[in-house]
């Protein structure tokens, strides 16, 4: 089969015949109809994940739409031609945080978790190949009514729910969103189906901006162009309620503490460049700040915002291209040209 295989070098991918994955019991056999690239397979192919240096051989993507090839032994529930994302496994109900009534911390819970504690990034073998093998117990089914493209970008769907929900964003709260990536475009979707207003997004990219006033921002602001700080804080009188980061390496911490009012709160999921921040301000306005990394929690709910049509995830998808051409996509994402970039056996 083809996949889309790391070479060891930085920023480098090559499509290459592999063996198909043999099934197992258990397992079901996916074929894979869409996978998207993600920021933190950007990150990997940088070299720029911690405890995780960047090796050859290895098969990325964990952001798929797939199709159910082959079941295993034992396998029930599932059958042949339906179509599969990412989901969550059970919480154990053993573990310390089972324990304690916080499941979505149970190590059992996501469907893969983002490689830490000695877990290797490179050990999973991913969606960018025409066949890969899961677990039914980390997939969902996908409902008739949600076609292969918005299914595809289902899950940086589900970590912008995950973000919201975090917040405690409320129904009239005003919000501002640092960073129209696919993550961040996914976050203000999310944003607006659970009524803020109003929602500002920031980038410094036109096709991005443009693309957040397609799905519903209220404003778009170019950090380039204008002082995003002033202009939020003519727009709401006290700064917004909630700023969402979704940016890789860009000095926009204190820029967010700025453009949020007080007691308001700032959630991270992106990864801004490190600062220093005057904590006596900080602790005078009294600014909540939250890293928010999403564990496979609420995809179903994200599912059903996508059946139900609460939510446009479609001018996301800014290319389709085949495993051949992972370079160009990565190449792409790299420079900024694309939003979100499916691959395509």
């Amino acid at each position: 089969m083809k996949a889309c295989v790391t070479t060891g070098e930085k920023r480098r991918m090559e499509c290459k015949e592999v063996p198909t994955p043999s099934i197992g019991p258990g397992m079901l056999l996916l074929k894979t109809k869409y996978c998207c690239i993600c920021g933190s397979d950007l990150g990997y192919l940088d070299n720029k994940m911690p405890g995780n240096p960047v090796t050859a051989g290895a098969i990325l993507g964990h952001e798929f739409l797939a199709e159910v090839a082959a079941v295993g032994e034992d396998v029930e529930g599932w059958s042949v031609g339906e179509r599969a994302v990412p989901g969550f496994r059970k919480p154990c109900g053993q573990c310390y945080w089972c324990r304690r009534g916080l499941h979505h911390l149970c190590i059992g819970a996501p469907t893969q978790r983002i490689p830490s504690k000695g877990i290797s990034y490179a050990s999973i073998a991913g969606a960018m190949a025409e066949y890969f093998v899961r677990p039914p117990s980390s997939l969902l089914k996908v409902p008739d009514s949600i076609s292969d493209e918005e299914a595809g970008v289902s899950q940086p769907l589900t970590v912008g729910t995950w973000m919201v929900h975090c917040s405690g964003l409320q129904w009239g709260d005003s919000a501002a969103v640092i960073g129209a990536g696919h993550i961040g475009l996914s976050t203000m979707a999310c944003v607006r189906a659970v009524g803020a207003a109003p929602i500002i997004v920031t980038d410094m990219i036109k096709p991005r901006l443009d693309a957040a006033l397609e799905m519903g921002a209220d404003v778009v602001l170019n950090p380039n162009e204008v002082d995003v700080v002033s202009e939020i804080t003519k727009l709401t009188e006290v700064g917004v309620d909630v700023a969402f980061i979704s940016v890789r390496e860009a000095d926009v911490l204190q820029q967010a503490f700025d453009m949020v009012r007080i007691e308001g709160r700032i959630i991270i999921c992106g990864t801004p460049a490190p600062e220093a921040l005057d904590t006596g301000r900080w602790v005078g306005k009294r600014v909540r700040i939250e890293g928010c990394l999403n564990r496979g929690a609420k995809m179903d709910a994200t599912l059903r915002l996508l059946e139900y049509k609460r939510v446009n995830v479609k001018p996301l998808i800014s290319e389709i291209m085949p495993l051949e051409d992972v370079q160009r996509a990565f190449d792409s994402m790299y420079s900024g040209k694309n939003i979100a970039v499916l691959l395509k056996p």
